[in-house]
């Protein structure tokens, strides 16, 4: 017999802990972690730690960055440019038969917030991310170079990203 009890306790215990993971706010959030962050007041939505990886002149990058919204209304991102290459794409990274892939995305969805939490999307590696597609010039770590997205309801979200050196989930060859 199921003890009703026991099983009650558990599941509370589950879904606090579940709930515990609350957003916090983008300015602890940085100061906690000493992460890089750019507000946009206006349009309600905070970069956080915006970065590329380095890669030489003609290869392709990518750019990853976590988005926070704190508007109430969801957009969705819907193209990325950058001066530094010559094509920019939004992608996604997934995984075929054991074997990790991209493709391009039309878009990537940025809910709005809820009562008590901020929405947040994570472009990084192994995921949503924008592809850098043949740089016209070397981008090196230490630097910075220009990443605009463009959201659906017309704003424009420009910052500078950090180039770091690579981590082996470079695009492109021998990085």
């Amino acid at each position: 017999m199921i003890n009703f009890k026991k099983v009650l306790m558990l599941s509370i215990v589950a879904l606090s802990m579940a709930t515990t993971v609350a957003l916090e706010p983008a300015q602890a959030k940085a100061e906690r972690a000493n992460e890089r962050i750019v507000v946009f007041e206006k349009e309600k939505v905070t970069l956080i730690n915006p970065f590329a990886r380095k890669a030489k002149k003609g290869q392709n990058s990518a750019a990853f960055v976590v988005i926070q919204n704190n508007c109430e209304v969801g957009c969705r991102i819907v193209k990325a440019r950058s001066p530094i290459a010559n094509t920019v794409e939004l992608h996604t990274s997934f995984e075929d038969n054991g074997v990790h892939k991209m493709r391009p995305v039309k878009f990537i969805a940025l809910p709005g917030k809820t009562e008590d939490k901020i929405s947040e999307v994570e472009l990084k590696s192994g995921g949503y991310h924008v592809m850098l597609i043949d740089l016209n010039q070397d981008i090196e770590a230490g630097t910075e170079i220009p990443v605009t997205l463009e959201m659906s309801n017309g704003n424009t979200l420009t910052a500078a990203y950090k180039v770091k050196g690579c981590c082996g989930h470079c695009h492109g060859p021998s990085q």
